[in-house]
């Protein structure tokens, strides 16, 4: 009996989960604020749609094409970016001052600009705050579905290939 490949939700949940983890312990420890996590939560993202690449085709005995590795990476990406937009939603509600901390920061970064007003800051930061779940939504999608791409590609490339011929048919009989 031949095993069945696993389906893109189930790396899809793995990777989430360790970004959700990932998210939730750089919160509490403060740096949620810095660059680099953000950074580092887009390597494992990276990381996690090649290494489900990798065992889809060793699941499939190689028996695989570029296209059929890159549409498996891509599912698995918006799979992880479908529960990451689930987690930050509910984030919102559930550390509130996540957001007043990162419009402080957004509102500080912006008076430093060269030529920018007062009054552009706060018209810009009335914007940000009252569309910030949206913006973050937006932010995710396109960030994540872009790294997805990417990865996918790069992922898709690793793995030995060896696809059956287009009319080789096997006589089970």
């Amino acid at each position: 009996m031949e095993k069945k490949a696993t389906p893109p939700l189930v790396p899809g949940i793995i990777v989430s989960l360790i970004l959700i983890v990932l998210s939730i312990v750089i919160y509490f420890s403060g740096l949620y604020t810095q660059t680099w996590s953000q950074y580092l939560g887009f390597a494992i993202l990276v990381a996690g749609i090649i290494w489900a690449i990798i065992n889809h085709a060793k699941e499939k005995v190689n028996q695989v094409t570029y296209g059929n590795l890159f549409g498996f990476g891509f599912k698995v990406a918006a799979i992880i970016t479908c529960f990451m937009i689930l987690y930050t939603v509910l984030a919102g509600f559930i550390f509130p001052d996540m957001k007043q901390k990162i419009i402080d920061i957004a509102r500080e970064k912006a008076t430093q600009r060269p030529g920018v007003t007062e009054e552009q800051v706060d018209q810009g930061m009335q914007f940000f705050e009252k569309n910030y779940t949206l913006l973050l939504v937006i932010g995710i999608v396109f960030w994540y579905l872009l790294i997805g791409v990417v990865s996918s590609l790069i992922g898709a490339a690793i793995p030995k290939k060896n696809p059956p011929a287009p009319f080789e048919f096997e006589n089970k009989a």
